[in-house]
């Protein structure tokens, strides 16, 4: 009976896929060519920009393989991009008689979100209730963050400086992204800001001069980038119980994260040393990976960046390859969990059995 046991194992390293063996890899399902993702939720729907039969470059949802083109608020607008996407709710641009605005599509309608001062306006982020943020031009040409919930358009303020955008908001509200610091902080370009109940806090940076917040979890914890100290490259950061936490690079100067997880997983995009194409990234166990290195079926195609991830560990990334051929790129999970544990579910009964045959002996 003991020379079962290794049969056994044989078995179990047959049936579990390389990835679980090895390192997590992910399966890939390519979207349209010439299309660009910028958003992903938990159904695994993805919205971003792309082009009709008609030639038109309008906001689009991607569910399993179907593309919906969302409508603009008025019949003789247009929708340019859907820049965020949430539980049943999407986010983006619209164009109006000329002017940017921003529009929400919820229920199956789009909503003008408005402008602050009468500028072109873009919403950035958006939650599961149909609010959305983003930045509308006042009367100088500053940028100004909003809050739009439906009712009305609101300006969140600054860190002290005349601009400031937002860029992401989570179900409780909270709103980040990057403003124009006061007086004390003549020289730097802006510092990654959360919003929240009324006020607005600086998160500062890793060093250097400069931070931007481009996403916000539902435990409060924000994703984005930062100059080092020494202003000597960018890279990412994840901000979470008051520490901002420097995630590293690929190499190169120049790496942001673009979203994150419940989990605290966190993408986005980063430069290898040299030149050439950015590389997408996931940063996860304490390391920052490329995920060219860990994508099936890639062949000549390059990640460039990731801009998504939802509580099911998708990523929805974007990539070209040497030849011009563009698309995004749907990263799922190998093995699904389901499969993993359906597999130990009807394995470790047999091991038991064989186990205790052993000890009979």
């Amino acid at each position: 009976m003991r020379s079962m046991l290794p049969a056994l194992l044989l078995l179990i390293s047959a049936l579990l896929p390389r990835s679980v063996l090895a390192q997590a890899s992910y399966a890939t399902t390519f979207l349209p060519a010439n299309f660009q993702a910028f958003a992903i939720d938990e159904a695994g729907r993805v919205a971003g920009r792309g082009t009709d039969p008609n030639g038109n470059a309008l906001a689009f949802v991607w569910t399993a393989g179907n593309i919906a083109f969302l409508p603009a608020p008025t019949a003789d607008g247009q929708t340019l991009v859907a820049n965020a996407l949430g539980s049943g709710a999407a986010a983006g641009a619209w164009l109006s008689g000329g002017s940017m605005r921003g529009f929400v599509y919820v229920n199956g309608a789009s909503q003008d979100t408005g402008t602050l001062y009468g500028g072109d306006t873009v919403a950035w982020g958006v939650n599961a209730a149909g609010q959305a943020v983003g930045e509308s031009l006042d009367a100088d040409g500053n940028s100004r963050a909003f809050l739009y919930s439906g009712a009305g358009i609101v300006d969140l303020g600054t860190l002290g400086g005349a601009t400031a955008q937002a860029r992401g908001i989570n179900n409780a509200g909270t709103v980040v992204g990057g403003a124009q610091p006061g007086p004390d902080f003549p020289n730097d370009g802006a510092h990654a800001f959360l919003y929240s109940g009324g006020v607005m806090t600086d998160l500062g940076t890793l060093g250097g001069g400069f931070s931007w917040a481009n996403a916000v979890n539902e435990a409060g914890q924000v994703a984005g980038y930062s100059l080092l100290a020494g202003d000597t490259g960018f890279h990412p950061f994840l901000y979470s119980g008051g520490v901002m936490l420097d995630l590293g690079s690929l190499g190169g100067d120049y790496a942001e994260a673009r979203a994150l997880n419940e989990a605290g997983l966190v993408v986005g995009l980063a430069s290898l040393p040299g030149f050439g194409f950015s590389h997408a990234f996931l940063y996860a166990d304490g390391s920052l990976q490329d995920l060219n290195l860990l994508a099936e079926g890639l062949g000549d195609f390059t990640l460039t960046e990731a801009v998504g991830i939802n509580g099911q560990g998708q990523i929805i990334a974007n990539g070209c390859n040497d030849f011009g051929f563009c698309a995004p790129v749907l990263l799922t999970p190998v093995p699904e969990p389901a499969q993993f544990i359906l597999i130990l579910a009807g394995l470790l009964p047999l091991s038991r059995r064989l186990l205790r045959a052993t000890k009979r002996e």
